[in-house]
């Protein structure tokens, strides 16, 4: 027998997964998810209980807390056990290539580590976490006229409902919470469009999802919780509401004559006004390789400010994020901006942390 090497056969595995994918039969028929399809291997996920390597279990996670006073305390990362219910999370656009197509290769997940520590990793304090790789578009994929209806958006979705089958064929009966950001999200939105809104069975097991940044492409009625892109799944407007929709955009406070007027406002969930201090962001978290420098003493690969920052929805649906009322500091939510190329964006989790991880762990516990 030949020798072919782990790194070459897991690689042989991938592309034989992905042979398998063209042969399987629409999502929509729910003959799909009775038997295993191409994500029953190990190598097409990130995350997923019992995997030989799981990337949201391999990080440390050990915290500093900087309270308002200036004092700070170090805090380990547990995850949980036996967990009560499961977290599905799909990655935002990691492919930065400018021309339309697809992320055809998925043997090396470097690119899609940030964003999984960042935004899902610190959620198995909670839940077991599911996180599957997909062919993605390209971020030149944006520029067409329609985006969503190209077969490079396409192919990507049907990758995660293909891993979404394989994980409600594991785990029958199981509650779920659906997590994504960006293109995650805007997979995530078309799956509770298609899969979710009008199955009943697959709502009584939704704790909630937290499609997050950008939300252009959920359409809710102004002035309504629910309606236009999905009809029974409303906007969440009280903590211990469940099986609805945590959806902004974080923008820097303040500045919205620089923005285009929107048709009409976006949707937005303020997350502090979900049973934390309303209008606070109850905890910052960044690692030391975002290029936000930590205060001395602080020598842990994770800091969390707690109630630095302010979040109030602004008129056109931006999530408009400040300095917390008797707070200072030197990283304002402008120069946080510039840092990141003049969004926030890549911030919607991270200075909302905090409260998203109340936010889960309250509708799970009401659910």
């Amino acid at each position: 027998m030949v020798n072919i090497g782990k790194k070459a056969f897991r690689g042989v595995l991938l592309s034989t997964a992905f042979f398998l994918l063209s042969a399987c039969s629409d999502g929509n028929d729910s003959s799909s998810v009775a038997t295993p399809g191409p994500y029953a291997d190990e190598a097409l996920w990130l995350c997923k209980p019992g995997i030989e390597t799981d990337r949201c279990l391999e990080l440390d996670q050990t915290i500093t807390y900087v309270y308002e006073d200036g004092n700070t305390a170090v805090f380990e990362h547990e995850s949980v056990v036996d967990a009560p219910f499961d977290c599905f999370y799909v990655y935002p656009t990691v492919d930065m290539r400018s021309e339309p197509g697809n992320m055809l290769d998925l043997s090396d997940d470097t690119l899609m580590l940030r964003p999984l520590y960042n935004q899902a990793a610190r959620f198995t304090q909670l839940c077991d976490m599911y996180a599957p790789k997909y062919r993605q578009m390209t971020i030149g994929t944006y520029t067409l006229e329609n985006p969503f209806d190209s077969e490079y958006f396409q192919l990507g979705y049907s990758d995660v409902e293909e891993a979404f089958n394989q994980y409600l064929l594991e785990n029958p009966g199981r509650n779920f919470v659906l997590m994504g950001h960006s293109q995650g999200s805007h997979v995530l939105l078309q799956l509770l469009e298609s899969r979710i809104d009008n199955d009943e069975a697959l709502r009584a097991r939704m704790i909630s999802a937290l499609t997050i940044g950008p939300t252009g492409r959920l359409k809710v009625p102004v002035g309504e919780l629910s309606g236009g892109t999905v009809d029974n799944i409303a906007l969440c407007s009280y903590a211990s509401e469940t099986g609805c929709i945590v959806a902004y955009d974080s923008i820097a406070a303040g500045d919205e004559a620089q923005r285009p007027v929107p048709l009409q406002p976006r949707p937005c969930v303020n997350p502090t006004e979900l049973g934390g201090e309303p209008g606070v962001a109850a905890m910052t978290i960044y690692n030391s390789d975002e290029g936000i420098p930590f205060p001395e003493g602080v020598d842990t690969y994770w800091i969390g400010h707690v109630g630095l920052y302010s979040a109030a929805c602004e008129s056109d649906g931006y999530l408009g994020i400040g300095v917390a009322p008797g707070r200072s500091t030197v990283y304002t939510p402008d120069l946080i901006q510039a840092v990141f190329g003049g969004s926030l964006h890549q911030t919607d989790h991270n200075i909302k942390m905090g409260d998203l991880l109340r936010i889960v762990d309250t509708q799970a516990a009401n659910f």
